[in-house]
């Protein structure tokens, strides 16, 4: 996502000193399966999750789902309109109480194992054979929240509630996205779901820094590599990145450059302009001039991650937005590809004797930024060697409790 560095925030002030060995995380945190478990609980569980947008279940009944580290949440739109996000276990034996990934309910939720119903509010409807239970309160045993907040149309859930809310944490960008009317978008395909053999915050550790763009991505670097940037918008990541309009010896690059239109409901200064901001820990948004995109990972083991992705837009028919659509996957297909080898030969690395963490360009200043968010959410993170097994959780809470 970082592009350029540059070394202030937008208020002028420095962004990071001098980076060091003890910036960088140390090779085991990419390979404990236990920090793995910790990660999941502080950095995902206790922060927000993007699971859809508002777009994806437009009627009554339309429902999505959102699973992580154990956790299986539901957002479904009731019958007023509302959306709600519950936790997606039956409160009788645990059952899911929707199966699918998404899909729709016609007047209630119906758990498949023993056919408790639900309110598509969440209240507990009715049970079978109640006269066998002792005492079961029906208004007592509705389906468990899920905190959540919708920030301009997209949904974000917080499986352990308290804290900043989302919109709080994005304000320094709120007058940069009003722009695009976010709310207003509808899908543009179904979401993408890849695992990848490597650790979550390694995607993130190429993605975080554009030091590497000119060598490992020609294409990209032909279609902004004289005007991108990077900085700090509050506490917020941004890239911005100008589409030139030099002609280009790669197919997409040189058509999207052409064919790109414009857009109403952007200013001029945002005409081509390809804007990326990322929510910490694990989410990056890209708001182009014909589209929005999002990436984001979820841990699945020490060594494996998913990464999920889904493209949104205007309704806009003109043939000059749909060609740019689909170049612009062209050239971000080819960008993620191109990535592979990255993260897999950084990740190989770490098993290695002489893994390098002080030599890293002022252009790659996103990379130590990132792991400083996380040593302060995690302190164990900050550990230059893995504590001893079965140690980790308690040291971890004795450094957040100070001691």
């Amino acid at each position: 996502m970082f592009k350029e560095y540059q070394p202030t925030n937008e208020a002028g002030s420095d962004v990071h000193g001098k980076v060091s060995r003890t910036d960088m995380l140390a090779p085991w945190t990419y390979r404990s399966e236990e920090l793995t478990v910790l990660e999941l609980e502080a950095l995902f569980l206790s922060d927000w999750l993007l699971a859809g947008h508002a777009s994806e279940i437009p009627n009554s009944g339309d429902y999505t789902t959102f699973n992580i580290g154990g956790e299986r949440a539901v957002l479904i739109r009731d019958e007023a309109g509302r959306i709600g996000a519950f936790h997606n276990v039956c409160r009788h034996r645990g059952s899911r109480v929707v199966s699918a990934d998404r899909g729709h309910c016609r007047r209630t939720m119906v758990c498949p194992f023993h056919g408790w119903t639900y309110h598509l509010d969440g209240r507990l409807k009715q049970i079978p054979s109640p006269g066998t239970f002792d005492q079961l309160e029906i208004a007592s045993n509705g389906l468990i929240p899920v905190e959540l907040e919708v920030w301009h149309g997209f949904l974000f859930i917080r499986f352990r509630p308290g804290g900043q809310s989302l919109a709080a944490r994005l304000a320094a960008v709120e007058e940069k996205v009003a722009h695009y009317r976010l709310s207003e978008l509808r899908p543009l395909g179904s979401r993408r779901v890849v695992e990848l053999p490597y650790n979550w915050k390694l995607i993130h550790d190429v993605d975080n820094e554009g030091y590497h763009v000119p060598s490992a991505h020609p294409s990209l670097h032909s279609l902004y590599g004289k005007d991108y940037r990077d900085s700090l918008m509050g506490d917020v990541p941004i890239s911005t990145a100008r589409v030139d309009e030099d002609v280009s010896s790669f197919w997409s690059v040189d058509h999207y450059k052409k064919l790109l239109p414009s857009f109403d409901h952007l200013p001029q200064s945002e005409q081509r302009v390809w804007f990326y901001f990322a929510v910490f820990p694990n989410l990056v948004f890209v708001l182009y001039p014909e589209m929005v995109e999002f990436y984001m990972t979820v841990p699945v083991s020490a060594g494996k991650s998913l990464m999920i992705g889904q493209c949104f837009g205007l309704q806009d028919d003109r043939r000059e937005t749909r060609a740019a659509r689909y170049l612009n996957q062209r050239i971000n297909e080819q960008t993620a590809r191109e990535d592979e080898n990255l993260v897999l030969w950084l990740q190989e690395s770490f098993a290695t004797s002489v893994y390098p963490r002080d030599n890293l360009s002022t252009l790659e200043f996103g990379v130590p930024y990132f792991h400083r968010q996380l040593k302060m959410k995690l302190p164990v993170l900050g550990l230059e060697m893995a504590p001893r097994a079965d140690h980790l959780s308690a040291l971890t809470q004795k450094m957040l409790n100070g001691a």
